[in-house]
């Protein structure tokens, strides 16, 4: 089983990504998407119609950067406090997943020691990471807090989908323990994405912003 922990669709603002192409895309690369999007689960409504695999998901602009939830189905606020997000996250029975955490050309969170004990994944390898010190960084603190690691594309084109992924064993994709039972035998596929895409990403955000 394959997955991308970490894509986005036209739902978020700088994305490109028509959920109609995703899950086309992943039906034929056999990659299965974790959505999430900024700050919207609207995605998984429209995902689901088309009848492939996917895990729900929503990326949380908290008070203090980003994180996010898999599995969620109720949308959680932006701002919302670091710690009450990732509570909020499990009073959902849903998973917290630290994305692109030392990243300081974007919105990294570095928790607490406290707050450590609370996250269940750590994204050490993001695709739209060009410093590899960023990864690296979020390797090690995975290590050493003995956090579960994963990775993700951040895909906002499609072409970027399917470049990296983890590779688990099978597991019921309805149960975000299984998932964390499964990803302790995770093998990694990762690819930086162009340097080019970061900039395009934002500039797709500006005209859609100035289209309204």
């Amino acid at each position: 089983m394959k997955i991308d922990f970490h894509v986005h669709t036209n739902i978020s603002s700088d994305s490109l990504i028509n959920v109609a192409d995703l899950a086309k895309k992943s039906k034929k690369l056999s990659v299965i998407p974790a959505i999430t999007d900024h700050n919207s689960v609207a995605a998984n409504s429209k995902m689901k119609s088309f009848n492939v695999p996917f895990i729900p998901g929503e990326e949380i602009a908290t008070d203090r950067g980003d994180l996010t939830a898999l599995f969620v189905n109720e949308p959680i606020a932006r701002k919302t406090p670091f710690a009450e997000a990732l509570d909020l996250i499990h009073e959902q029975g849903a998973i917290s997943y630290l994305p692109h955490m030392f990243d300081k050309t974007r919105y990294g969170a570095i928790p607490t020691e406290k707050e450590a004990s609370k996250i269940d994944i750590i994204e050490i390898f993001n695709s739209r990471c060009h410093s590899e010190v960023y990864n690296s960084r979020a390797k090690t603190f995975a290590q050493k807090h003995k956090i579960l690691s994963a990775v993700g594309s951040d895909s906002h084109f499609l072409f970027e989908f399917g470049t990296t992924y983890a590779t688990l064993p099978d597991f019921d994709l309805d149960s975000p323990k299984q998932l964390l039972k499964s990803l302790k035998a995770a093998k990694f596929t990762t690819k930086k994405a162009p340097l080019y895409v970061r900039g395009t990403t934002s500039l797709v955000k500006l005209k859609r912003k100035l289209l309204g």
